[in-house]
């Protein structure tokens, strides 16, 4: 019975493993027939750390669309769970509406964001430039030029816009978090609260002492894999890439995606940098892991 997973373990899993770190540590040259592989040991990874401002620019990028759209997208899931976790009519409808854009993910849903974003037909932009026109008499009280001299953003078509944009983009899909929060909240004790409201503990006090302590699990599961799926991100910088961001969306997948299947082909380099990507992962994710015990509450351990 556990046959066809263990094939597919090997096959699919560790044997590619294997092969990326023979890469990694090796020169592929496929001009040269017979002897076209050479050993180099560490120079790839030497290459990447310092001589390769591509790879400190894709890196610096990941991280930076990381720090800010993981934590919103937890966020923006808790929040709205709460939100969905109330007993109102038709709750199962809401929620599914939310969840919707999870299912939507893809190529038309990215295409689809690029012209919402678009600076002159964007109806983000129609919305700003609305709002600057209600503030111009306001706005004309103290400068002259009221709010004609007010910059719209170009979002996609700058590089201090691109990653803002992303972020956005990112948040928009966390159906999948708020229905991992929505099945934790569903497992808090009722009695806690209906007690804690009796002996006169607040919203905020109940939410605090009782709520958040109980859904501590599923914030660090979606914590984490929010980390990683963040560093993972390369749908949105392939598909929405151009000239005008300076390479604003240069994540660290698509640059490695890029040096192996791009001209000139660097495949044993590209599996060096995913190397260092699974070490970057990793500097991210264990702390969070091994402090766990320290802020993470299992009801059946206490």
């Amino acid at each position: 019975m556990l046959l066809p997973w263990v094939i597919g373990l090997f096959l699919l899993t560790l044997i590619p493993l294997m092969a990326s770190l023979v890469l990694s540590i090796t020169r592929v040259d496929p001009q040269r027939q017979g002897h076209g592989v050479s050993w180099i040991g560490t120079e790839h990874f030497h290459r990447a750390l310092t001589n390769d401002t591509a790879f400190y620019t894709a890196l610096s990028n990941s991280l930076f669309f990381t720090l800010l759209a993981a934590p919103l997208g937890l966020g923006t899931s808790l929040a709205v769970a709460l939100l969905l976790h109330q007993p109102v009519r038709g709750a199962p409808i809401f929620r599914a509406l939310v969840y919707l854009p999870h299912l939507l993910g893809g190529v038309a849903t990215i295409v689809i964001w690029s012209w919402t974003f678009n600076p002159q037909f964007g109806w983000i932009n129609q919305a700003i430039r609305l709002a600057y026109a209600a503030m111009d008499p306001i706005v004309r009280v103290f400068t002259e030029n009221g709010t004609s001299d007010w910059l719209l953003p170009r979002w996609l078509y700058s590089p201090g816009g691109c990653k803002p944009a992303a972020i956005i983009m990112s948040a928009w899909t966390f159906g999948a978090s708020m229905l991992i929060f929505l099945a934790a909240l569903h497992r808090v004790p009722n009695v806690l609260h209906d007690a804690a409201q009796l002996d006169g503990a607040g919203a905020w006090q109940r939410f605090r002492r009782i709520t958040l302590p109980h859904i501590t699990p599923a914030i660090l599961f979606n914590l984490t894999f929010g980390i990683i799926f963040s560093m993972q991100s390369f749908n949105e910088a392939y598909l929405l890439q151009n000239r005008q961001q300076n390479d604003g969306l240069l994540f660290y997948v698509l640059y490695l995606y890029r040096t192996a299947f791009e001209p000139p082909y660097q495949l044993g380099y590209a599996c060096a940098l995913a190397w260092i990507f699974l070490a970057v992962l990793l500097i991210l994710i264990l702390p969070l892991l091994l402090s766990a015990r320290k802020w993470v509450y299992y009801a059946s351990e206490k």
